[in-house]
């Protein structure tokens, strides 16, 4: 059993967490793009799609890995699969909490929502009066960044583990 859920946290890592780096590094250059008026927002939303589906889905990774902690032998005493752990979590926390709603700051910024989309709260409107615009593309480039640099160490943690 203990190898079934190795094998699924595997699969789960390589299949929800590398479409979400991918779309958080692209995010930051197809904005600058979108702002400049060379090309449309269609692009813009689908990255913030895919960032925002994905990442919220990608959470069953270190839930897979918390279990697979629990269930392969040796695994709670060693210090790298902590660490990969503890790494994953702040990950998600960042993507979650800082890239996700800047993204979507940058949306409504260029006026990219469309009406599928949630409409802006009011809570948001107020946050993209006080953020600077010029700055939102090189914040989300480094906030995602960080994420995919976080997951890139969890995953030498993990093979070395």
């Amino acid at each position: 059993m203990s190898n079934f859920i190795v094998i699924l946290h595997v699969l789960a890592a390589i299949l929800l967490i590398g479409p979400v780096a991918v779309s958080t590094s692209m995010f930051a250059p197809q904005l600058r793009k979108v702002d400049s008026g060379s090309e449309d927002a269609s692009t813009l939303r689908l990255l913030h799609s895919i960032t925002r589906v994905y990442g919220l889905i990608s959470l069953i990774v270190p839930t897979l890995g918390l279990i697979a902690m629990f269930t392969v032998d040796g695994a709670m005493k060693n210090p790298l699969i902590h660490t990969g752990l503890l790494l994953s979590i702040i990950a998600w926390v960042i993507l979650v909490f800082l890239v996700i709603p800047r993204q979507r700051l940058a949306l409504l910024s260029v006026n990219a929502l469309t009406p599928a989309d949630t409409p802006a709260s009011e809570k948001e409107t107020a946050a993209l009066h006080k953020v600077d615009t010029a700055k939102l593309p090189a914040h989300i480039a480094m906030f995602g960044g960080i994420f995919n640099l976080l997951w890139f160490i969890t995953a030498l943690l993990m093979f070395f583990a």
